[in-house]
């Protein structure tokens, strides 16, 4: 491997780390939202989850294509929400969703990436802080691995 596709994939790693950092920082408003009558809340939808089951819940609004799967889980290492009240919405309720989107929303027809529920002006579901933690943890790593490819490179291990 060459140094500069070394410095490439540490660049490529840093910058994903600052998006997801960046999207950790944002504030509610900055999301996109949607308000709607809920057409579906359940623990289930259709084939997912396909893993930790009870730690999801699926949400579905009228005014939007896809359901919402809603992680809950709050076992010790999950990344928990800072607030959830998703088991007391019904069926027929409004409610806004604050949320991100990206492809794949569109290829999986779900949608993965709420971070905020509320219902009238009082909320409902608050996403905890993954983004952050997750985007801190790979800057460090492309960080480390750019100061160890300029030490390899200054020691000729790398041309």
């Amino acid at each position: 491997m060459t140094a500069v596709k070394a410095y490439l994939s540490a660049f490529f790693i840093l910058l994903l780390g600052s998006v997801l950092l960046l999207r950790g920082e944002k504030d509610k408003n900055e999301f996109h939202s949607i308000s709607g009558k809920i057409i579906y809340q359940g623990k289930q939808f259709e084939q997912h989850p396909n893993r930790d089951l009870g730690k999801y819940r699926y949400i579905q609004i009228k005014e939007y294509p896809y359901p919402f799967e809603i992680f809950i889980g709050k076992d010790a290492g999950d990344f928990k929400p800072k607030f959830e009240r998703i088991d007391e919405l019904k069926v027929g309720e409004i409610i806004t969703v604050y949320y991100d989107e990206t492809q794949n929303t569109k290829d999986e027809r779900l949608n993965r990436l709420v971070q905020y529920i509320d219902k009238q002006t009082e909320p409902y579901y608050a996403r905890g802080t993954w983004d952050k933690t997750l985007g801190k943890f790979i800057i460090v790593c492309g960080v480390l691995i750019a100061t160890a490819v300029f030490f390899l490179k200054k020691a000729g291990k790398l041309s």
